[in-house]
């Protein structure tokens, strides 16, 4: 059969194109497309080819989908046809996908929903290496899609005050409409006197960095407590910068953890590591209950077809821009 799918041609260049699909392998579930989500950061840094990027042009976009399933292979299980899945999927109207990087979709979820749903893994599997306690206080650096999911699961992991800081005010306005305690201007001299402020002058025990760029690393150790814990979570693209590891995390004895999906163990889940479809599944429940809110995280939802205009925000790093829904 043939299908559409969205890539990038070459640096700064997106195209759609139009291939042939097979039939699924007997570990694949055959999957037609209703939406897929747009991740800013990685998709830009492949579109424009910053640094910490691989491979060659073109490159696959997207990874996080929804849909309907219409063939399974011989050996699948879990899945049969017209079930309604969620998971690792590029952008494009139809795909084979391994059966164990597919989730069934909960009742009370809508399939827009469940679009975000491998964004939700990569946000908590972050939150679980964070080993938040109940009442520890949670500075989130950056209010773009990733850091407003981070911000709503460390609220509803026991984190208290959550404390977001963003550039953009439209971006601090959004995660304060989402349940987040206190939310500061970064552009503002006086933001690490402020997240004091609201620590009792000793920081947040918890910190997770999730703009994707270099320098706000060192925002992240100051604005840690003595002892405190330091979250990598977003994927670091863009120059280098300079840290001073003694002062800022020896002398403070922080803990800095790296938190990249990838690590997530591949075929059975333990405290703190969980693989990636007990954490689609936990995520899209935390949907279902309404700990997550992910509807007005959505800056537009457009056809396929209007490609150029969906990427059009990513590429020109449009300050309000939070992510689009990709309608198949």
């Amino acid at each position: 059969m043939k299908i559409n799918r969205i890539q990038a041609k070459e640096k700064d260049l997106v195209e759609l194109v139009n291939e042939n699909l097979s039939d699924p392998k007997d570990d694949e579930v055959q999957v037609k497309t209703e939406f897929s989500l747009v991740s800013p950061g990685t998709e830009r840094a492949f579109i424009t080819e910053l640094p910490n990027t691989f491979g060659d042009y073109p490159r696959m976009l997207g990874y996080s989908a929804s849909g309907l399933v219409t063939k399974v292979g011989n050996g699948v299980t879990k899945f049969k046809v017209n079930d309604r899945v969620a998971g690792v999927i590029n952008h494009q109207s139809a795909a084979n996908i391994i059966e164990k990087k597919l989730v069934h979709i909960p009742e009370g979820v809508t399939l827009e929903q469940a679009a975000f749903v491998y964004l939700g893994v990569i946000t908590l599997q972050g939150i679980r290496k964070a080993r938040i306690e109940l009442g520890e206080s949670c500075l989130v650096i950056g209010q773009g899609l990733i850091g407003q999911l981070t911000a709503q699961l460390a609220r509803a992991n026991g984190a208290y005050p959550v404390i977001c800081t963003h550039k953009v005010k439209s971006k601090l306005k959004l995660a304060k409409k989402n349940g987040i305690d206190v939310t500061i201007d970064a552009n503002s001299p006086d933001w690490l006197q402020n997240v004091l402020a609201v620590t009792n002058g000793r920081g947040a025990n918890i910190v997770m960095e999730s703009t994707g760029f270099p320098a706000p690393v060192n925002d992240a150790f100051a604005g840690a407590a003595q002892y405190g814990r330091v979250v990598l979570l977003a994927s670091t693209r863009g120059i280098t910068t300079e840290v001073n590891f003694y002062r800022d995390v020896h002398r403070k004895g922080l803990y800095v953890i790296g938190a990249h999906v990838i690590c997530n163990p591949v075929h059975e889940s333990h405290p703190g590591h969980w693989t990636v479809c007990d954490d689609a599944a936990a995520f899209l429940n935390m949907i279902k209950i309404g700990k997550v809110k992910v509807d007005n995280l959505v800056s537009e939802c457009r056809n396929y077809k209007e490609y150029k205009e969906i990427y059009s925000p990513v590429i020109n790093w449009e300050k309000d821009y939070i992510t689009s829904l990709i309608n198949w």
